[in-house]
């Protein structure tokens, strides 16, 4: 009971317990909320937080339920330098278009959580003259996200220090400068020049070094015909790659305001094989945005496009997306993942239908052959549901008092949306 409360739990004289779910429990008689329908519009803050409201006669007790992928604010602080500031440019352009009057945020890193897109999300939001924090106070919320924002990106001091004591803490210049923004398109303003120079920072990693630079010099000076390989390194350097890294980066920012349309146009250059492991995932995550799938199979996918994922298989999507479907055949081959293998030959035996350049007859057998492993991998999986069943009504039938085996030692795999699941009907 002696625990000190947090900053949330202080301004919303609340209880905050746990951490997925999270559990918010506030005394009913010091809220303003005259019927408990009046908080059924915090359901609707984020459609992907699900939140749960139990009003008895003492209390209401709130269940707030983030994505399992979603991660809390400590987490991210540990990210690079340029990950946090981006995820602070974020935060702050979120408060400031927020348009729903009724709903009230309050900001501080207890109540936030982040998507893999470093997207901020609220897990308490107030409501006008019912729920605590019930009434706007601009100036509040502007301390909280200079904080806030500090807090994730120099992390010197605590996020309630910064709030209470920054005129007086020995902060850095940037904190200072950063602190005096009076207003939100200040503070992005400020962010956005600080990202650019982060960013113009890990340009720089691609030059060569200053030590290589002047043993290249010299080299030059004793012998000029050694020192062509170096002349071409060079020209590279500044013709090629700093424009495939400005592309990297031009793409991490589309991805960042979720157009995948753009993503994809940026980096449409550059072999996926070549890319950084997060190019290749926001790459991928993009091809899959714009795939055409229904929402249960672009859900399904997404759930396994993560930044722990093989590069396999975010290499599959890139390929799926440029219609480079042999490539991403021989993929999914190598991967052994019969779904993956059904959907890239639906998108190769598209591919073919549509190559002029095939005569009639090589096209018709290349489409039998593709049709015929279709059929194939067809057979396989309706041969795995039926031993899978068998097992199971076999199991079903042994007495109550022993437990049902798989006698294979293998286990069931669980059921899951995948894109090549209704390949038959893609198929007709």
């Amino acid at each position: 009971m002696n625990e000190k409360r947090t900053y949330l739990e202080i301004q919303v004289d609340a209880v905050m317990t746990g951490d997925q779910p999270y559990v918010l429990v506030f005394q009913r008689a010091k809220l303003k909320m005259q019927h408990p329908l009046e908080l059924e519009i915090v359901k609707e803050a984020d459609p992907c937080i699900k939140r749960d409201i139990d009003v008895s006669e003492d209390e209401v007790r709130m269940v707030i339920q983030p994505p399992s992928s979603f991660l809390p604010f400590a987490a991210v602080k540990k990210m690079s330098l340029l990950s946090r500031i981006r995820a602070a440019l974020q935060l702050v352009s979120k408060v400031k278009h927020h348009s729903a009057r009724r709903l009230i945020l309050i900001v501080c890193p207890e109540n936030l959580v982040f998507n893999r897109a470093l997207e901020p999300f609220f897990l308490h939001v107030g409501v006008k003259e019912s729920l605590p924090p019930d009434e706007w106070d601009d100036e509040r919320l502007l301390r909280e996200v200079k904080a806030t924002v500090l807090a994730l990106t120099e992390g010197e001091y605590r996020f309630d220090e910064y709030l209470k004591f920054h005129e007086t803490l020995k902060c850095s210049p940037m904190a200072k400068e950063l602190w005096q923004a009076d207003h939100f398109d200040a503070l992005l303003a400020f962010l956005e020049k600080w990202a650019d120079e982060e960013e113009e920072k890990e340009r720089s990693q691609v030059h060569i070094s200053k030590k290589r630079w002047n043993a290249q010099r010299y080299i030059f000076f004793s012998a000029i015909g050694l020192l062509i390989p170096a002349i071409i390194y060079v020209l590279y350097s500044f013709f090629l790659a700093q424009p495939k890294q400005e592309a990297y980066i031009q793409g991490t920012e589309w991805f960042l305001q979720n157009k995948y349309s753009d993503v994809i146009t940026a980096l449409e250059d550059y072999a996926p094989e070549d890319m950084p492991y997060v190019i290749q995932y926001e790459l991928a995550f993009s091809y899959v945005m714009t795939e055409s799938l229904t929402e249960k199979q672009r859900e399904t996918v997404l759930n396994n496009i993560t930044l722990k994922t093989d590069e396999p298989y975010m290499l599959y999507w890139i390929y799926i997306g440029r219609g480079q479907n042999e490539e991403a055949l021989e993929l999914a081959r190598t991967m052994e993942d019969r779904d993956l293998i059904v959907y890239a030959l639906l998108k190769y035996r598209e591919q073919m239908k549509g190559d002029t350049e095939l005569s009639g007859a090589e096209k018709q057998r290349k489409l039998e052959d593709i049709d015929q492993e279709i059929e194939e991998y067809e057979r396989e999986r309706k041969e795995t549901e039926t031993s899978l069943e068998e097992e199971r009504t076999r199991g079903e039938q042994l007495p109550a008092s022993t437990p049902a085996t798989n006698l294979s030692g293998e286990t069931t795999p669980s059921s899951h949306e995948s894109p090549a699941i209704n390949h038959q009907e893609s198929k007709k």
